[in-house]
């Protein structure tokens, strides 16, 4: 998930790397432009991403927007509903939100049939 998150091109200099791979040769330095997983920032800034695209398409997606917006662990999406009309409205609304660079996968539902409907790639 974190490294679909672009970071702001101001603060790339932050997520500096130096590397190189022979002691003889010049050191080479990269950017980072993603959020880079292990600093103390990533999941605030993952959090904060499902935020936004939470509220910039709470118009348009009113009960998926929901979803991204208090159903996320991290990167996992928890998330349930009462009817099978339902969990279509949420499935397809939460992954249009999503579309632009995250791709949920290992959906489970207790309704195969469901599944099968959805997911007609997988079963």
């Amino acid at each position: 998930m974190y490294r679909q998150i672009l970071v702001d091109e101001d603060h790339t200099k932050f997520q500096r790397i130096v590397c190189r791979d022979d002691p003889t040769c010049p050191l080479e330095t990269y950017e980072l432009r993603t959020v880079t997983y292990g600093t103390s920032s990533a999941s605030f800034l993952a959090t904060r991403a499902l935020k936004q695209l939470s509220l910039e398409e709470a118009s348009s997606f009113p009960v998926g927007s929901k979803v991204v917006a208090t159903d996320f662990y991290v990167d996992d999406l928890l998330t349930g509903a009462d009817t099978n009309g339902t969990v279509r409205k949420v499935f397809t609304e939460v992954n249009t939100i999503l579309k632009g660079g995250f791709t949920l996968r290992k959906w489970a539902s207790n309704d195969v049939n469901l599944l099968t409907k959805l997911l007609p790639q997988w079963y």
